[in-house]
């Protein structure tokens, strides 16, 4: 079944977060459904999970009913979306924040592929611009990599900038 992420979901890692929070929920409503079965009426609360999480729930029940088999086909869904999607690689001189990561993420998936998956890095020594990495393929728009080709006219590249 093909899957939409929230658009909080952007990396690998947030996948991962996302597998590991249903892993947890479908073990909650595994042990309510046995004591729903057994007539148990003492119930457990239901975990805690996180808004992405809670949105792809939703979004899953609207297409099939809540059961152990659908939670375990969602969680293989999600492990297949991981396994599938292109992934691209964004390294910032800084740390992103949340609006520019939004704005990359729904550019990539727009632009590049609908499932694409974005992760973030920062490395201080590109003293401004951003390297993509993707596949074997590097694309280096930083401000270090403009300094360095163009060592001999340091003074006009700092002009330019």
């Amino acid at each position: 079944m093909k899957i939409k992420l929230p658009d909080s979901v952007a990396s690998p890692q947030d996948i991962d977060g996302l597998i590991t929070e249903i892993h947890e929920y479908a073990r909650w409503f595994s042990h309510e459904s046995i004591k729903v079965n057994a007539g148990i009426k003492q119930t457990s609360d239901q975990p805690i999970l996180s808004p992405p999480t809670t949105e792809m729930l939703q979004n899953w029940q609207k297409q099939n009913s809540l059961s152990q088999t659908s939670l375990d086909s969602l969680i293989s869904s999600l492990k297949e979306y991981l396994t599938n999607a292109p992934t691209i690689a964004i390294i910032l001189a800084a740390p992103v924040t949340n609006s520019t990561r939004d704005k990359l993420v729904k550019w990539c998936r727009q632009n590049i592929a609908t499932n694409v998956l974005v992760e973030f890095s920062f490395n201080s020594t590109l003293l401004g611009g951003l390297v993509v990495r993707y596949g074997s393929r590097i694309f280096d728009w930083s401000f270090r990599s403009r300094l360095l080709a163009a060592s001999n006219n340091f003074t006009k590249v700092l002009r330019n900038v």
